[in-house]
């Protein structure tokens, strides 16, 4: 589901939001944005709230759209490259705190809030 620029033509105006990936759920969305964030690039989601509604519309209809300003596209695209790797590279970590199992991608636990350490894998 993972799509870039959706039916999208690139835009000549800078400061109009284009997407640039679709996250399969909001928790991966925020990921996202936080990654964006970090790099100083605003960014908006649409369609978060529709996560409510699976199974009473299509499953394909419930990701979440992540848009930034075409004047960021490309560095966003970089970031996403990157986000893209480790995501397929890393493993998951269990948190030495209340061992639950996270995601490459998080760095703290997303149930106790402890930082990942290098021991945690």
């Amino acid at each position: 589901m993972h799509k870039n620029n959706l039916n999208q033509p690139t835009t000549s105006e800078p400061f109009s939001w284009v997407r640039i990936y679709q996250a399969d759920n909001g928790l991966e969305a925020n990921i996202i944005k936080g990654l964006l964030h970090t790099a100083g690039i605003q960014c908006q989601l649409q369609g978060e709230l529709l996560q409510g509604a699976m199974g009473e519309i299509p499953f394909e209809q419930t990701g979440v759209d992540i848009l930034v300003y075409a004047l960021k596209e490309r560095h966003a695209q970089e970031i996403l490259v990157n986000y893209r790797q480790v995501k397929q590279s890393a493993p998951d970590w269990v948190c030495p705190s209340c061992s639950e199992l996270n995601g490459p991608t998080f760095e703290i636990c997303w149930s106790c809030r402890t930082v990942k350490n290098d021991e945690s894998e």
